[in-house]
């Protein structure tokens, strides 16, 4: 049946190659729309934070590794950050893969205070499935 089907479509006049074309067109727009321009606006943003940047802020360094902007070095080409109490170590700029506030790196207290009241509902409820199992018993 499915044999059929095919068959049937295929002695059906193709289309004309403009309308190939425009669909070629119609799923590059959409491709860049949404995935090509906002990668350029976040890459332009994550650029003027980096040559923004000043002592103290916190980054995040393309292993995961949160440090300290200390200064730079070679021209700008060298990022020197603050590791630890007494660590400095020197990272090219474009290994910095984001720039932090100490809001992002530690979330509000009523974030924490929701997952508490999550935690003691769920508490609740497994207390109550116990008693009922063992007035069931």
């Amino acid at each position: 049946m499915f044999t059929q089907t095919l068959y049937a479509q295929g002695g059906a006049q193709a289309g004309s190659p403009f309308m190939s074309i425009g669909m070629m067109v119609a799923i590059f727009a959409i491709f860049y729309f949404l995935l090509i321009r906002p990668q350029r606006q976040q890459q332009k943003k994550l650029a003027n934070r980096i040559s923004a940047l000043k002592k103290g802020d916190k980054v995040i360094i393309s292993g995961g590794i949160v440090a300290e902007y200390v200064s730079e070095k070679e021209g700008g080409r060298l990022a020197v950050v603050k590791v630890g109490e007494d660590t400095k170590i020197e990272v090219i700029k474009s290994a910095i893969s984001a720039v932090v506030t100490d809001e992002m790196l530690n979330p509000p207290v009523k974030v924490k205070e929701e997952k508490k009241i999550k935690e003691d509902k769920n508490s609740i409820k497994e207390e109550l499935k116990k008693a009922s199992k063992k007035e069931d018993k």
